[in-house]
């Protein structure tokens, strides 16, 4: 009998039975066996039953350094500045760790990454070789930080963590009670505009966070009564540009959530509501100004009790253009023309109120600032990374069309106006920078491809060589 097939089967099966040491191949076990030998990995195809790597727990700690790095950039305490070091030495290292995803988000995301390299390069006809250098990392650093907390984060544990850190921030701000000369409010920070910009960021988190219908309802209500807090302290203090930011956020998150989204249920009607916007858009900027020949800048200047120098900006900006035009391919290199050095710089300094202090002092313009510095070859990589920011977050938008790519996009769309008036993209660790950076670098598939990803059923293959195990 035991010479036929089944015999020979029967045999082996109970030979196996008898040897509880023997592992079957394409078995997995969930703890090691009686010699001490690890576990074998499950057939392709099946989840692992490995138990979870010392890694996995970098899903705990981005969080955390996210927000020591935010509230290091945000607050104006020179005690956190430590803290913002060790941040980043964390994003770097856990950046290398996590390589096999970082790295090709490093491949979409390289136009953050040109103005470091020109900054570097720069560093060959520089005034100061050690600084152009150590500028160069510290700009390629803030873009590494954002790629990776784009990469290993959820837009959800995003905005909860600015969420957080603004929440903080504006409850300081109301302990502190300062009021600036004119009677608008500056929180803690020696700025009113600064403040206002943080309060925005703190708006938007939360407007985002009270209209995802995926985030715990205890949340949602702390975001919408945040949400109007912040919205307020815009308000009180008294910035033009945030209030605009403020009222043009509010207006795109309420078309987005209540006639965008309902738009969905009719076919075509959300390319309708595009067309539409479009035609009115262009309609109304020909009547402005083709028939009424209405300067919207005095207008727009005039409604925020500005003058048309925008406190001297363009001035500055001029300046800016000469220089740009003496040298024009190579600029003036890393932290080239604010110098003591420098008889112009310094008379404006001076100017301005400053006492040989040139750390802070820029053109009020992102382009201009990274044209003087690296010539026009800046100037065009600055404004082409501000255009592909838009259009990156935009694109995620469309393909998942929900609160929380909404707010990316109107994060996005702050950064560059802000732009406009402040250098912030041409300086390193600045918490605008950090933004625009996480806002562009994400990437999403569409919602229902990810849903059959995770319904997916198991491969053939892996299917037959489970069932033969």
């Amino acid at each position: 009998m035991l010479s036929s097939p089944l015999g020979i089967h029967i045999a082996l099966v109970t030979r196996r039975h008898r040897r509880p040491d023997r592992k079957i191949p394409g078995m997995s076990t969930l703890f090691p066996g009686a010699d001490g030998a690890p576990p074998l990995s499950s057939p392709p195809g099946l989840p692992s039953a490995r138990p979870a790597s010392l890694l996995n727990y970098a899903r705990y700690a981005d969080p955390f350094f996210l927000f020591c790095w935010i509230c290091s950039l945000v607050l104006p305490y020179s005690f956190l500045l430590p803290l913002r070091y060790l941040a980043a030495a964390y994003f770097a290292f856990a950046f290398v760790l996590f390589a096999r995803q970082t790295m090709p988000a490093v491949g979409r995301s390289w136009p953050i990454f040109v103005i470091p390299v020109l900054c570097l390069i720069s560093a060959i006809w520089a005034p100061s070789v050690n600084e152009a250098m150590r500028k160069s990392m510290q700009l390629a650093l803030t873009g590494i930080v954002g790629v990776y907390v784009a990469t290993r984060l959820s837009g959800r544990t995003i905005l909860t963590t600015y969420f957080v850190a603004g929440t903080l921030t504006a409850l300081l701000c109301l302990a502190s009670n300062n009021v600036d000369y004119s009677g608008a409010w500056a929180g803690i920070f020696d700025q009113k505009n600064w403040f206002a910009g943080h309060m925005f960021v703190l708006f938007a988190a939360s407007i985002g966070l009270a209209l995802d219908n995926e985030v715990d309802r205890r949340l949602r209500l702390a975001a919408t009564a945040t949400m109007f807090l912040a919205a307020f302290m815009v308000v009180m203090s008294k910035s033009g540009t945030s209030l605009l930011l403020l009222i043009g956020a509010s207006a795109f998150m309420f078309v987005h959530s209540f006639i965008w989204q309902a738009a969905r249920r009719v076919q075509h009607a959300q390319i309708l509501i595009l067309a539409i916007g479009a035609v009115a858009a262009i309609a109304g900027a020909y009547v402005a100004f083709g028939v009424m020949q209405v300067d919207l800048k005095a207008d727009i200047l005039g409604a925020l009790g500005k003058d048309s120098t925008l406190t001297g900006r363009t001035t500055l900006w001029e300046i800016a253009q000469r220089q740009m035009a003496e040298h024009p391919l190579t600029g003036l290199g890393a932290n080239g023309y604010w110098r003591k050095e420098n008889a112009m710089a310094t008379t404006l300094v001076y100017i301005t109120g400053g006492h040989e202090v040139f750390t802070g002092y820029s053109f009020h313009n992102s382009y201009f600032e990274n044209g003087v510095n690296y010539g026009y070859p800046g100037y065009w990589a600055t404004v082409f990374l501000a255009g592909w920011a838009l259009l990156s977050a935009g694109l995620t938008w469309l393909r998942n069309q929900t609160a929380i790519n909404a707010v990316f996009l109107v994060v996005v769309a702050m950064a560059i106006v802000k732009s406009q008036s402040e250098a912030d993209l041409a300086l390193e660790f600045t918490s605008t920078s950090v933004l625009l950076y996480i806002a562009a670098s994400r990437k999403e598939a569409p919602k229902k491809n990810r849903l059959n990803a995770t319904s997916a059923p198991i491969p053939a293959e892996a299917a037959g060589q489970h069932s033969r195990a």
